[in-house]
């Protein structure tokens, strides 16, 4: 993969890093005050993953800075992603970086930073951490799709007013980052981890937060995850994976505990008003707050309809999503909410039943099975 015609392009409004990797013009656009060094170690982090998959070295031009310290790393991150591939059905391949002139980052920005967009995960960390965070960004391309101009405004807005009462200032900024792993064919879930840290080189911070969104309960390869995350770092930006030490259930609990949460909690990236209500994500959070008997006015209420008619009918297919519905579960039957517990438990029943499926055609069949679904659903659409 070439990174080529890296670039800062300084405007009236904001200042932006941005370079090819191979065709693809990846960006990061920061507010004035936050200055991109021109150098290659965001486009590095950024591309690592899609570059493996690909099987093709990384070239920089030759006169382009790169840390010595991130060069060291992606090795000990290659060996991890390889050894993961096939647990993430990815077959990947260790590369080269070529080219670049190895050098420590020349930026005075010292400011320690997190992301937030009033999700479960960022709030938690922002909650437990406030004290060593300077301030926070809100990214536009990464919760939110670039073009929801309204939704960002209006979720900006919440989260903006939540912060200054806490005497935070949140930041808007922008990159396509997310997407430049859908052009190689890979979700954002095994991407994200390098993704969210090359937002953190783009901007040279001194630290930065990335808020865990599996538990040290979860041991298993994730794009995001304590094991690799703090790896991404060069000389002068510290990756920081906080939050592993709490389930997701008990990180609702605990910011709930802030009334002012309830009224800024956002979990949908569906773009279709404030939560959906419908997908996977909107509906596991509701079933949380059931479960613990809290009621956010940013969700329909969860009543036994939606129980019955939605959460019921809910096919997961990633082992994060079986550990979050374990969660839901036991809290559904410490509260002794009998509609809620026949419901997930059907949904954990079907998911199992899938799981062994799939792990009997990959031992018995070859694959053969899920190819023939795939080659089914192509046909019938």
């Amino acid at each position: 993969m070439n990174i080529t015609s890296i670039q800062v392009k300084n405007e009236d409004n904001y200042n932006e890093l941005s370079g090819f990797c191979d065709n693809y013009n990846l960006s990061y656009r920061f507010p004035k005050h936050i200055i991109p060094e021109l150098r290659a170690d965001a486009f590095i982090a950024a591309s690592l993953i899609p570059a493996m998959l690909t099987g093709k070295n990384i070239i920089i031009e030759k006169n382009i800075p790169v840390s010595k310290k991130l060069l060291k790393n992606i090795n000990t991150l290659q060996d991890i992603f390889f050894l993961w591939g096939p647990y993430l059905k990815k077959d990947f391949h260790r590369i080269e970086i070529i080219g670049g002139i190895e050098s420590e980052p020349k930026t005075t920005n010292d400011s320690t930073v997190s992301f937030f967009s009033g999700g479960v995960d960022g709030t938690h960390t922002f909650l437990k951490n406030k004290n060593n965070i300077d301030y926070l960004l809100f990214s536009k391309g990464i919760d939110m799709q670039l073009s929801s101009k309204d939704l960002y405004e209006m979720a900006f807005a919440k989260n903006e007013a939540f912060l200054n009462k806490r005497g935070k200032k949140l930041y808007s900024i922008e990159s396509n980052v997310r997407f430049l792993g859908h052009e190689y064919g890979l979700s954002w879930n095994i991407c994200f981890g390098g993704g969210l840290s090359s937002i953190a080189l783009a901007g040279g911070f001194k630290g930065c937060y990335i808020a865990s969104g599996l538990s040290y309960a979860d041991m298993y390869p994730h794009g995001s995850i304590f094991v690799s995350d703090h790896l991404w770092g060069n000389e002068h930006t510290e990756i920081i994976h906080d939050g592993a030490e709490s389930r997701r259930i008990d990180k609702i609990q605990s910011i709930a505990k802030d009334t002012d949460v309830l009224n800024i909690l956002r979990v949908c990236w569906h773009d279709k008003g404030y939560n959906c209500g419908e997908c996977e994500k909107c509906l596991r959070t509701m079933t949380s707050l059931r479960a613990l008997a809290i009621t956010a006015t940013t969700f329909p209420e969860c009543t036994d309809e939606v129980v019955t008619q939605k959460i019921a009918k809910l096919k997961l297919y990633e082992e994060h999503d079986g550990s979050f519905l374990a969660e839901n579960l036991s809290e559904a039957k410490k509260s002794g909410d009998t509609v809620l517990v026949k419901a997930l438990t059907k949904v954990q029943r079907n998911f199992q039943i899938r799981e062994s499926v799939r792990m009997l055609d990959e031992a018995l069949l070859g694959q053969r099975l899920g190819g023939f679904k795939k080659w089914l659903k192509r046909v019938r659409s």
